[in-house]
């Protein structure tokens, strides 16, 4: 009876280690198709083509990336604010988002997103309101995903052969379900601290966030030189990200380009432009975060030892006595 049951519990923990495989192999597949499919381009054409890449626009890519973390942070900081008296300061709270969406970039699923419950230890509160926290502000987001859906109907059911009203309704629909949900979550996860004046605020940030998100990978798609108006990148990167955040490949590796790709080529953007579009939304997504992550990293030791450096040429005295207090400080309350 005892070897049955540990017969089941093993076959039980080989679960998780097959949902991997499998994923890695989705991942896999992903990629050999997309590289496939990119084998008749004219490869010397499409490296010329490079000299063409307006850095002007693809700063301002990166620009409007950095304010929608910026948005995002403050977003965060708001939900906190509202229910904890030891809220970080925006220079903690940038950190930890920063390491977040940095983690997140290199790890399977949603890692990084959630580990901010561990990073908002801080904080004071419990794990399961950080917990509600987290899980909230990562819901919100899903209001622009059908907000765009309503807007881009018309382009997305025109190009995929969808009925344009069906879609628009579905998206109009959904959106107002959503809200509702939404409210009733706050009423019942943070009971009388989450007011109506609260939540606007919060769909105002998100709202602005949506804007910049759009306008970075607009901005990157003219800086190669593709010519696609707001609501095209709009229709073209929401349902990207929609197709990539399906549980069903790492981290949507190979997904993300193959359906990038699939997308492009509906819309009749030029073959020799794909591959540059593809590797700029690598460096977007995956690079661009861990890029930043350890520039912040450095800025913040590069600051703490200058300050260091000008108490110690302008008070000597100031910065041994400053030294020797953290010294005993540690030593004497560690022997306590």
């Amino acid at each position: 009876m005892a070897n049955a049951q540990n017969e089941n519990k093993q076959a039980v923990n080989w679960k998780p280690v097959i949902k991997f495989i499998i994923k890695i192999l989705i991942s896999g597949f992903a990629l050999w198709w997309v590289y496939y499919c990119l084998q008749d381009i004219d490869w010397q054409a499409s490296l010329k083509s490079i000299s063409s890449i307006s850095l002007t626009k693809l700063s301002l890519c990166f620009i409007c990336t950095i304010l929608l973390y910026l948005s995002r942070i403050l977003r965060l900081r708001y939900w906190l604010s509202q229910l904890s008296n030891n809220c970080l300061s925006l220079k903690e709270l940038t950190e930890l988002y920063l390491k977040s969406v940095a983690l997140g970039s290199i790890t399977p699923g949603r890692i990084g997103d959630f580990s901010r419950i561990a990073l908002l230890e801080k904080t004071g509160l419990t794990i399961k309101v950080r917990s509600k926290i987290i899980l909230f502000d990562k819901l919100i987001d899903s209001i622009y995903i059908l907000l765009g859906i309503c807007l881009t109907s018309a382009i997305v059911g025109e190009k995929l052969g969808i009925p344009v009203y069906s879609l628009f309704w579905f998206g109009a629909g959904s959106l107002i379900i959503s809200l509702i949900i939404m409210f009733w979550l706050s009423s019942i996860w943070f009971k009388a601290v989450f007011k109506v004046k609260n939540l606007l605020l919060g769909y105002c940030l998100t709202l602005i966030g949506f804007i910049l998100y759009v306008l970075s990978n607009s901005f990157l798609f003219w800086s190669i030189g593709i010519d696609l108006t707001f609501l095209d990148v709009m229709a073209i990167v929401l349902s990207v990200g929609v197709i990539a955040s399906l549980p069903i490949s790492i981290g949507g590796i190979g997904i993300r380009e193959g359906s990038l790709m699939s997308f492009l080529k509906t819309w009749h953007v030029n073959a020799l432009i794909i591959p540059h579009v593809l590797l700029l939304e690598f460096v977007l997504n995956i690079m661009f975060p861990i890029i930043l992550y350890f520039f912040w990293v450095m800025m913040h030791h590069l600051a703490s030892f200058f300050n260091s450096t000008i108490i110690k040429k302008d008070h000597p005295g100031k910065a041994k006595n400053l030294f020797k207090n953290r010294w005993s400080k540690t030593t004497f309350e560690g022997k306590k």
